[in-house]
């Protein structure tokens, strides 16, 4: 029944943007969209991953949630262009297809059963106690507050790249509107190949070597925006969004197997949270960066500022011995 509330939620919110003419309700409807993403974040996620582990087959959700992934990229891609020609027509055309779309999502979350395994239902009151207890799940001990770290610090650098940087550094190397939409069609296309295939991937590398083989390209597509022409940064930008699935990927199969089914959508939610939060607070100031320079150097100086924070918590790890504990390992 969440879902549906959310998906509905979502829907309103969609149509609101698309009617609003003054900077208070466009603000309004952010903040209900905001609203949205906190509520949605993990908890289909969770459903997938307890539904699997009610029937045994939770070794499968590397399989799963790939295919998830990969539906959710190609649905992106379509959107994404003809999201481009909706706009150059009409602005308000592409906010009320989403609404017409959620509403068809609604009806046949509808359809959607809860996993009994660990299944927890918890009133509004109880919303700040959970996610206490879901901040607690992600740093219970070493192990697990270290991957924690390391997955905000990557997951906060796509969720800039996704939610300024993208169309910003396509639009500042002058493609127009339609162009903009191929560019990051085809971005999302290489995505969901990536994340089709991510199960052959994952036992060729290991799913932590992909996590920092994401952040690499992730990393690279910071360092040289500013530096290359139109066509290698546009290059850039596509690798960047490819390599976002596969950390997705990676990133959910190795926090759900370290956390338990009682809290899963709380502490997944937790985890977005945590990572979005910098975000929060920092964007007015990146904001009025981007303002006194481009959104290329915006870029520049995330990738050194990942960069740094990354080698600081290695060589924090790497000198730390939690209390003679021998059984922790460096993923």
């Amino acid at each position: 029944m969440g879902n549906i509330f959310v998906f509905f939620l979502f829907a309103v919110a969609m149509i609101g943007t698309a009617f609003s003419t003054t900077y208070l309700a466009f603000l309004f409807w952010t903040l209900v969209n905001g609203l949205v993403n906190c509520l949605y974040s993990g908890s289909m996620e969770a459903l997938i991953y307890d539904t699997l582990k009610q029937e045994g087959k939770e070794s499968e959700f590397d399989h799963w949630t790939s295919r998830m992934e990969a539906v959710t990229w190609v649905g992106l891609s379509m959107s994404v262009v003809v999201g481009g020609y909706l706009y150059a027509v009409n602005p308000e055309a592409p906010y009320l297809v989403q609404a017409i779309v959620t509403g068809v999502a609604t009806i046949l979350a509808m359809m959607l059963a809860e996993p009994k395994i660990d299944s927890v239902k918890y009133q509004l009151k109880d919303v700040v106690s959970k996610n206490i207890a879901g901040f607690g799940e992600l740093f219970k001990n070493f192990r697990i507050s270290y991957l924690t770290i390391i997955f905000i610090i990557i997951g906060f650098g796509y969720y800039v790249a996704a939610d300024i940087l993208g169309i910003s550094q396509v639009r500042e190397y002058g493609l127009d509107t339609k162009l903009v939409g191929w560019v990051f069609g085809v971005g999302y296309i290489i995505s969901a190949l990536a994340s089709h295939y991510y199960p052959k991937i994952k036992n060729m590398f290991g799913e932590m070597r992909l996590v920092w083989i994401s952040a690499g390209m992730l990393i690279l597509s910071f360092l040289l925006a500013k530096y290359v022409g139109v066509w290698a940064g546009v290059g850039l930008i596509i690798m960047r969004i490819a390599s976002s699935s596969t950390f997705r990927n990676s990133k959910s199969i190795i926090i759900n197997r370290e956390i338990g089914s009682s809290s899963r959508a709380t502490t997944l939610s937790t985890l977005t949270l945590l990572t979005q939060l910098p975000y929060a607070i920092l964007a007015i100031f990146i904001g009025a960066y981007i303002d006194k320079t481009s959104p290329n150097q915006l870029a520049f100086v995330l990738g050194v500022g990942m960069v740094g924070v990354l080698v600081i918590v290695q060589i924090f790890i790497r000198s730390y011995h939690p209390g003679g504990d021998k059984s922790f390992t460096l993923p």
